[in-house]
């Protein structure tokens, strides 16, 4: 009867030391990940031969790069006209570079249009940044240190084709 009794109180106690310790154990694991600044930065065509293409990064650092008319004296030059993917991997590298230089050329502050319809043969530069976009394409404000920012990005990435069916 004491053996049994006993038994009862050890198998109590290794049940409940079992339940607590198991909830002690359990904790929320979600982790915080900082995502990328999804951005945008874009030429167009010209009727001359100047560059165009479309730069794209969304939350998660993979990025687009379409290219329609070469990109001359870059890096890039040596990419022919097609589309082409690669994937950032440091958010926080990518969100403060880009801050940075929006914050140095007051991108928050400008007019998201700089045009003259009456101007037909000037290639436009489109950026979006923190979801404010901005087409600057004459008369606009000297955004090369955005421009330069982002072209220093796209040169350190590794393309790879995106084949089309």
């Amino acid at each position: 009867m004491i053996r049994r009794s006993l038994f009862g109180l050890y198998g109590l106690g290794l049940l409940c030391s079992l339940a607590f310790g198991c909830a002690r154990q359990t904790t929320n694991l979600t982790s915080t990940v900082e995502a990328f600044t999804p951005a945008l930065y874009k030429k167009t065509m010209c009727f001359g031969p100047c560059p165009a293409f479309t730069f794209e990064v969304n939350t998660t650092g993979s990025v687009t790069l379409t290219i329609d008319r070469p990109l001359r004296e870059s890096p890039l030059s040596e990419l022919p006209s097609g589309s082409y993917r690669a994937q950032m991997n440091d958010a926080s590298a990518w969100n403060d570079r880009m801050s940075a230089a929006a914050e140095q050329v007051n991108f928050a502050s400008l007019d998201s249009l700089y045009d003259n319809p009456r101007v037909t043969d000037l290639p436009a530069t489109i950026t979006e940044w923190n979801g404010k976009s901005v087409t600057n394409r004459y008369n606009g404000p000297d955004l090369t240190t955005l421009y330069a920012a982002f072209d220093e990005v796209m040169s350190a990435l590794n393309w790879r084709p995106i084949e089309t069916k």
